[in-house]
């Protein structure tokens, strides 16, 4: 891998070059450009062989404490950017750059954001996990470190190769695994369950559901217009005092609610006139009688 461009030719900018990969490289390389351009020192004392540097960030307008030990080269800063990101804050780097330092110390960053974080990978009995955090107790562990390896040096000696290499590879390591197991049945769904809970589940069903309960309205469906047209035309008709014609429908509901009466005809007046004449008539005997 080529280095990146460099902004300055101070040795701790290389060295954090060689040291981080390319995509934390980039933030380690902000961080540094701020540190020679954007930091003063607003105080300094001495406390239990630590040194406190108030230093005041012009782009944040805030002071940072930093806490620098230089017998073991540790250090802290209040903006806390290491512990959240693994990367040496600016306030840090300048404290670095003003003691003279050339090399970022290893407590200042973290593994797993350096080139080598992948190399040299040793393993104990949970898993694969990189290099000093295994503690090797047996000669077990020891083995499976080695194991391990031989594994990964493997892995990279097939990238490239033919196809099969990798398939012998893999029908080698599956006749070691056969080898090593003994011959089981398959399990059940049930009892993959049962062993990915950590205990058997129980057939009895203690817990009933609840009671369905119906509030208004409920269990009603709302009807189509296509069924409420032949819900209507079920029903008997009636007639309209409106329009005056048998339907489903009546004076409030009438689609024609300004229908005016057809006119009677004069015969028909006349014969109400002689009626009325014939009631008065009536009625006038009647009254005489009685006299």
């Amino acid at each position: 891998q080529s280095t990146p461009q460099l902004f300055s030719k101070f040795a701790l900018e290389s060295d954090g070059a060689r040291l981080f990969t390319y995509a934390v490289f980039d933030e380690f390389q902000e961080e540094y450009k701020c540190s020679t351009n954007t930091l003063t020192s607003r105080g300094f004392s001495e406390s239990n062989n630590m040194e406190l540097n108030t230093v005041k960030d012009a782009l944040r307008n805030r002071n940072f404490i930093v806490q620098y030990n230089p017998g073991t080269l540790e250090s802290s800063c209040t903006c806390k950017l290491f512990e959240r990101r693994g990367v040496p804050c600016r306030h840090i780097l300048w404290i670095y750059l003003g003691n003279g330092l050339d090399k970022i110390p290893e407590s200042s960053f973290a593994k797993r954001w350096t080139k080598d974080a992948l190399r040299d990978i040793k393993s104990n009995h949970k898993g694969c996990v990189g290099v000093g955090d295994v503690d090797i107790i047996d000669k077990k562990q020891i083995e499976m470190t080695k194991l391990w390896s031989e594994v990964h040096e493997t892995m990279g000696v097939l990238i490239g190769r033919e196809k099969e290499h990798v398939e012998d590879l893999c029908k080698l390591i599956k006749e070691f695994r056969e080898k090593l197991l003994p011959s089981v049945p398959p399990m059940t769904k049930h009892q993959e369950l049962e062993e990915l809970l950590g205990c058997a589940t129980n057939n009895e069903i203690t817990i009933l559901p609840p009671k369905i309960s119906k509030n208004k309205g409920s269990g009603k469906r709302m009807l189509s217009n296509k069924a409420k047209a032949v819900a209507c035309a079920s029903k008997p008709k009636r007639m309209c005092n409106n329009c005056k014609q048998m339907a489903h429908h009546d004076k409030r509901n009438c689609p024609n609610p300004f229908v005016e009466r057809p006119p009677q005809n004069v015969d028909d007046e006349e014969e109400e006139e002689e009626e009325d004449e014939e009631e008065e008539e009536e009625e006038n005997e009647d009254d005489e009688l009685e006299d």
